[in-house]
């Protein structure tokens, strides 16, 4: 009468995987894109201070008198920052906006994954329920056997 209990197998457990391991991925996308723009940030606020700063020794030096090219070597130095400047800026909007579609991929990714571990659960439990209504009954006919078993006697 004693039955070993058969485990739990949930027969999408190999779906749940595939989905853990894509929520996974879609993850670490949005940390590498979150890293990057983090990285431009910092690049960015970096050349503004350094521009400040090389303005403001320029202008030092601009009371003492500069040659020509001292002044068109400054010029261009300005150029060149302003560029560089619009270029992070231009890829920090490029970031934003794959911000936020990576960010709705891993949404999306996540809710795939919930439901199937919700459904899980939801088989778990109702393994759980079976099995404590099996072992009920074992006892139950047990107590059964054990009750016929005294009265014979």
């Amino acid at each position: 009468m004693n039955r070993i209990p058969m485990p739990f197998h949930f027969s999408l457990e190999a779906v749940l995987r595939a989905r853990r391991g894509q929520e996974r991925v879609e993850r670490l996308k949005l940390e590498a894109i979150l890293s990057e723009e983090a990285g431009t940030w910092a690049r960015l606020e970096d050349v503004g201070r350094s521009q400040l700063k090389l303005r403001r020794q320029f202008q030092q030096e601009l009371g003492s008198g500069l040659v020509g090219s001292e002044l068109q070597y400054e010029a261009m130095r300005e150029a060149n920052v302003a560029s560089l400047l619009a270029a992070l800026r231009t890829r920090l909007a490029e970031l934003g906006q794959q911000h936020w579609a990576q960010a709705q991929i891993f949404i999306k990714a996540r809710q795939r994954r919930e439901v199937l571990e919700h459904l899980r659960l939801r088989k778990l439990d109702l393994y759980r329920i079976d099995q404590a209504r099996r072992e009920q009954q074992e006892l139950d006919d047990l107590f059964l056997l054990r009750q016929g078993t005294n009265s014979d006697e």
